[in-house]
């Protein structure tokens, strides 16, 4: 696979094709890159986890045990 990330400063660009791939049906993508830090959606994600990490900390619950009960509840309905 072949992958380039690059700032065009002109409209044209030349792409050399590797050479294992001559003769071969092959997908050329020009896609608008969204570089993470300017990215406002990774931000809002990245903002949620931070906010709710920990979250239950306080509560002193064994994950273990909770997970445990958890997958009870479940198996109780089948």
């Amino acid at each position: 696979m072949l992958r380039e990330i690059i700032t065009p400063q002109v409209q044209e660009y030349t792409v050399r094709i590797p050479i294992e791939y001559l003769n071969t049906k092959v997908e050329i993508l020009v896609l608008p890159f969204a570089d993470k830090e300017t990215d406002e959606g990774s931000d809002k994600a990245n903002d949620s986890i931070r906010k709710t990490a920990g979250i239950l900390s306080a509560q002193n619950i064994d994950p273990l045990k909770w997970q445990k009960e958890i997958r009870g509840e479940w198996e109780d309905r089948l």
